[in-house]
């Protein structure tokens, strides 16, 4: 899992950087959480891993009309997905207080709150809206 979370963390092709930034957020993990942290890091995995995702698909014979169909993610992909949208919230953000919000957001995720945790409700509302579509199934 360590590995999995580096890559993603990658930043300009840095794996030094990436490493220190989340060797920084285990020590940190460490000493703000009496808990295992590597329940509470799978926990909040899991409770960020997406089971439907919504695939945008244009119609070659008619002008520019593009249709959403929701799918259901393989189990494979659900984890690097997960993981994907956990890092992509932090990507952008300074080295420095990185890690400290890294491990804010592991920890809210893990409670069942925080941003990631709304933006993975309001896709499935959004792929449910879309359900009309789900029959499609040649992608």
């Amino acid at each position: 899992m360590n590995k999995k979370i580096i890559n993603q963390l990658l930043l300009d092709g840095k794996t030094a950087a990436s490493e220190k930034i989340w060797l920084k957020s285990i020590k940190f993990f460490y000493k703000s959480i009496v808990k295992n942290p590597r329940k509470v890091i799978n926990r909040a995995v899991i409770h960020i891993t997406p089971l439907l995702k919504v695939k945008q698909l244009n119609q070659k014979k008619r002008r520019s009309q593009a249709k959403e169909f929701p799918y259901i993610v393989k189990s494979g992909n659900r984890i690097p997905l997960a993981l994907k949208f956990f890092l992509n919230k932090t990507k952008g953000k300074n080295e420095i207080e990185m890690h400290k919000k890294l491990i804010t957001e592991l920890i809210a995720m893990a409670n069942n709150l925080g941003a990631n945790i709304t933006n993975k409700k309001n896709s499935y509302e959004y792929a449910f809206i879309k359900k009309k579509y789900f029959y499609y199934r040649w992608f």
